[in-house]
Protein backbone atom coordinates (compact mmCIF):
# COMPACT_ATOMS: atom_id res chain seq x y z
CA UNK A 1 0.00 0.00 0.00
CA UNK A 2 0.82 3.49 -0.87
CA UNK A 3 0.43 5.95 1.62
CA UNK A 4 0.81 10.18 1.61
CA UNK A 5 0.94 12.45 4.45
CA UNK A 6 0.44 16.04 2.68
CA UNK A 7 -1.13 19.46 3.77
CA UNK A 8 -3.06 21.86 1.59
CA UNK A 9 -5.28 25.27 2.30
CA UNK A 10 -8.65 25.35 0.41
CA UNK A 11 -9.80 29.32 0.03
CA UNK A 12 -13.10 27.92 -0.86
CA UNK A 13 -13.58 24.84 1.94
CA UNK A 14 -16.78 25.75 4.13
CA UNK A 15 -14.77 24.59 7.67
CA UNK A 16 -11.20 25.86 7.76
CA UNK A 17 -11.87 29.61 7.26
CA UNK A 18 -14.03 29.59 10.55
CA UNK A 19 -11.39 27.09 12.09
CA UNK A 20 -9.10 30.23 11.88
CA UNK A 21 -11.77 32.72 12.92
CA UNK A 22 -12.31 30.56 15.99
CA UNK A 23 -8.99 28.99 16.79
CA UNK A 24 -10.28 25.73 16.60
CA UNK A 25 -9.33 22.24 15.26
CA UNK A 26 -11.43 20.12 13.52
CA UNK A 27 -10.84 16.30 12.56
CA UNK A 28 -13.13 15.34 10.09
CA UNK A 29 -14.44 12.06 7.72
CA UNK A 30 -16.09 12.38 5.19
CA UNK A 31 -18.68 9.47 5.38
CA UNK A 32 -20.79 9.42 1.93
CA UNK A 33 -21.07 10.96 -1.16
CA UNK A 34 -23.76 10.63 -3.90
CA UNK A 35 -26.17 13.05 -6.27
CA UNK A 36 -29.31 13.81 -5.61
CA UNK A 37 -31.70 16.47 -7.01
CA UNK A 38 -28.85 17.82 -9.17
CA UNK A 39 -26.76 18.38 -6.64
CA UNK A 40 -23.32 16.42 -5.60
CA UNK A 41 -24.31 15.85 -1.53
CA UNK A 42 -21.60 15.28 0.63
CA UNK A 43 -21.79 14.05 4.36
CA UNK A 44 -19.52 14.61 6.91
CA UNK A 45 -19.10 13.46 10.25
CA UNK A 46 -16.23 15.54 12.19
CA UNK A 47 -15.48 16.09 16.26
CA UNK A 48 -14.72 19.47 17.34
CA UNK A 49 -11.58 20.60 20.08
CA UNK A 50 -13.03 24.04 21.16
CA UNK A 51 -14.65 24.84 24.33
CA UNK A 52 -18.07 24.63 24.42
CA UNK A 53 -19.31 28.08 23.96
CA UNK A 54 -16.70 28.06 20.34
CA UNK A 55 -18.12 25.24 19.00
CA UNK A 56 -21.71 27.01 19.42
CA UNK A 57 -20.19 29.72 17.78
CA UNK A 58 -18.76 27.74 14.89
CA UNK A 59 -21.95 26.07 14.44
CA UNK A 60 -24.03 29.19 14.08
CA UNK A 61 -21.49 30.28 12.01
CA UNK A 62 -21.16 27.32 10.10
CA UNK A 63 -24.98 27.32 9.44
CA UNK A 64 -25.28 30.68 7.54
CA UNK A 65 -23.41 28.75 4.58
CA UNK A 66 -25.78 28.21 2.09
CA UNK A 67 -23.95 25.31 1.35
CA UNK A 68 -25.19 23.17 4.67
CA UNK A 69 -28.26 21.78 4.05
CA UNK A 70 -28.23 20.42 7.46
CA UNK A 71 -26.52 19.86 10.96
CA UNK A 72 -26.39 17.37 13.85
CA UNK A 73 -24.70 17.60 16.85
CA UNK A 74 -24.30 15.42 19.77
CA UNK A 75 -22.04 16.79 22.46
CA UNK A 76 -18.55 17.50 20.56
CA UNK A 77 -19.92 15.00 17.66
CA UNK A 78 -21.02 16.66 14.58
CA UNK A 79 -22.50 15.46 11.25
CA UNK A 80 -23.14 17.60 8.22
CA UNK A 81 -24.61 17.66 5.33
CA UNK A 82 -23.55 19.59 2.41
CA UNK A 83 -24.80 20.66 -0.94
CA UNK A 84 -22.49 21.34 -4.07
CA UNK A 85 -23.77 22.30 -7.67
CA UNK A 86 -23.17 20.08 -10.38
CA UNK A 87 -20.50 21.87 -11.99
CA UNK A 88 -18.04 20.46 -14.33
CA UNK A 89 -14.73 21.88 -12.01
CA UNK A 90 -16.81 20.95 -8.47
CA UNK A 91 -17.59 17.18 -9.88
CA UNK A 92 -14.17 16.82 -10.80
CA UNK A 93 -12.50 18.17 -8.33
CA UNK A 94 -14.84 16.45 -5.49
CA UNK A 95 -14.37 12.94 -7.63
CA UNK A 96 -10.64 13.56 -7.22
CA UNK A 97 -10.42 14.13 -3.52
CA UNK A 98 -12.92 11.66 -2.43
CA UNK A 99 -11.77 9.02 -5.00
CA UNK A 100 -13.00 5.84 -3.32
CA UNK A 101 -9.52 4.23 -4.52
CA UNK A 102 -8.46 6.08 -1.27
CA UNK A 103 -8.44 5.22 2.25
CA UNK A 104 -8.45 8.09 4.74
CA UNK A 105 -5.80 6.57 6.96
CA UNK A 106 -6.30 9.09 10.07
CA UNK A 107 -9.55 11.59 9.90
CA UNK A 108 -8.51 14.83 8.21
CA UNK A 109 -7.09 17.37 10.53
CA UNK A 110 -8.26 20.74 9.88
CA UNK A 111 -5.73 23.50 12.02
CA UNK A 112 -6.46 26.56 13.30
CA UNK A 113 -4.34 28.16 11.05
CA UNK A 114 -6.87 26.83 8.33
CA UNK A 115 -4.19 23.85 6.95
CA UNK A 116 -6.03 20.21 6.32
CA UNK A 117 -3.92 17.74 7.05
CA UNK A 118 -4.53 14.49 5.00
CA UNK A 119 -2.85 10.73 5.27
CA UNK A 120 -4.10 8.75 2.17
CA UNK A 121 -3.29 5.41 1.31
CA UNK A 122 -4.11 4.09 -2.41
CA UNK A 123 -2.85 0.45 -3.87
CA UNK A 124 -1.63 2.27 -7.11
CA UNK A 125 1.07 5.78 -6.92
CA UNK A 126 0.01 6.75 -10.09
CA UNK A 127 -3.68 7.68 -8.20
CA UNK A 128 -2.26 8.94 -5.10
CA UNK A 129 0.38 11.38 -7.18
CA UNK A 130 -3.03 12.42 -9.40
CA UNK A 131 -4.39 13.56 -5.70
CA UNK A 132 -0.96 15.07 -4.41
CA UNK A 133 -0.42 16.91 -7.85
CA UNK A 134 -4.43 18.50 -7.49
CA UNK A 135 -3.07 19.72 -3.70
CA UNK A 136 0.02 21.01 -4.88
CA UNK A 137 -1.63 23.03 -8.19
CA UNK A 138 -4.85 24.11 -6.91
CA UNK A 139 -4.92 24.64 -2.99
CA UNK A 140 -0.92 25.49 -2.02
CA UNK A 141 -0.17 22.17 -0.98
CA UNK A 142 2.72 20.63 0.37
CA UNK A 143 3.94 16.73 0.54
CA UNK A 144 5.47 15.44 3.54
CA UNK A 145 5.94 11.94 2.71
CA UNK A 146 5.01 9.08 0.22
CA UNK A 147 6.12 5.49 1.04
CA UNK A 148 5.08 2.10 0.56
CA UNK A 149 4.45 0.02 3.41
CA UNK A 150 1.58 -1.53 5.47
CA UNK A 151 -1.00 0.00 6.93
CA UNK A 152 -0.98 -0.83 10.70
CA UNK A 153 -4.32 0.73 11.34
CA UNK A 154 -6.86 2.58 10.18
CA UNK A 155 -8.31 5.26 12.56
CA UNK A 156 -12.22 7.40 12.45
CA UNK A 157 -14.16 9.59 14.43
CA UNK A 158 -14.69 6.86 17.18
CA UNK A 159 -11.93 8.20 19.03
CA UNK A 160 -13.35 7.25 22.47
CA UNK A 161 -16.16 5.40 23.44
CA UNK A 162 -19.41 7.03 25.04
CA UNK A 163 -19.43 8.84 27.55
CA UNK A 164 -21.53 11.48 29.77
CA UNK A 165 -20.45 14.88 29.12
CA UNK A 166 -19.40 14.89 32.61
CA UNK A 167 -17.28 12.36 32.51
CA UNK A 168 -15.54 13.33 28.82
CA UNK A 169 -15.11 17.06 30.51
CA UNK A 170 -12.96 14.91 33.52
CA UNK A 171 -10.71 13.24 31.45
CA UNK A 172 -10.35 16.30 29.14
CA UNK A 173 -9.75 18.10 32.23
CA UNK A 174 -6.61 15.72 33.79
CA UNK A 175 -5.24 15.45 30.29
CA UNK A 176 -5.09 19.04 29.94
CA UNK A 177 -3.07 19.50 33.23
CA UNK A 178 -1.05 16.91 33.40
CA UNK A 179 -2.27 14.55 35.50
CA UNK A 180 -0.99 11.90 33.45
CA UNK A 181 2.18 12.94 32.65
CA UNK A 182 5.02 11.14 34.99
CA UNK A 183 5.34 12.81 37.14
CA UNK A 184 2.57 13.80 38.40
CA UNK A 185 2.00 17.56 38.27
CA UNK A 186 -1.24 17.67 40.27
CA UNK A 187 -3.59 16.00 42.31
CA UNK A 188 -7.48 14.45 41.81
CA UNK A 189 -8.23 17.27 44.73
CA UNK A 190 -6.66 20.04 42.67
CA UNK A 191 -8.14 18.99 39.53
CA UNK A 192 -11.80 18.80 41.00
CA UNK A 193 -11.00 22.08 42.63
CA UNK A 194 -10.13 23.31 38.98
CA UNK A 195 -13.39 21.91 37.40
CA UNK A 196 -15.05 23.61 40.53
CA UNK A 197 -16.82 20.40 41.02
CA UNK A 198 -16.51 18.25 45.16
CA UNK A 199 -13.80 15.70 45.03
CA UNK A 200 -15.78 12.32 45.02
CA UNK A 201 -17.78 13.66 42.08
CA UNK A 202 -14.68 14.80 40.07
CA UNK A 203 -13.27 11.20 41.01
CA UNK A 204 -16.14 9.34 40.03
CA UNK A 205 -16.55 10.94 36.66
CA UNK A 206 -12.56 10.65 36.09
CA UNK A 207 -13.09 6.73 37.33
CA UNK A 208 -15.54 5.97 34.87
CA UNK A 209 -14.21 7.69 32.07
CA UNK A 210 -11.24 6.14 32.15
CA UNK A 211 -12.94 2.47 32.58
CA UNK A 212 -14.33 2.80 29.05
CA UNK A 213 -11.18 4.13 27.58
CA UNK A 214 -9.54 0.89 28.81
CA UNK A 215 -12.29 -1.25 28.23
CA UNK A 216 -12.54 1.06 24.50
CA UNK A 217 -8.99 0.23 23.66
CA UNK A 218 -8.66 -3.48 24.67
CA UNK A 219 -11.72 -4.25 22.32
CA UNK A 220 -10.38 -5.48 19.63
CA UNK A 221 -7.27 -6.99 21.18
Amino acid sequence: MWIAKFKLKDNQDIYSPLCEKYKLEIFAVPYTIFEKNKKINVIVGMILSGTDELNKRFLVDLEKDKRVKNIERQHDFVLVHVQHPISFEAKSEIKRFYNPEYIKVKPIKLTSDGWEHWEVACLDRNELNKLIDSAIKLHHGELFSIKEEKLKSISNLELVPRMTESQLNSVKTAFKQGYYEYPRKLTIPLLAKESKKSYSTFQEHLSKAENKIIAFFLKYR
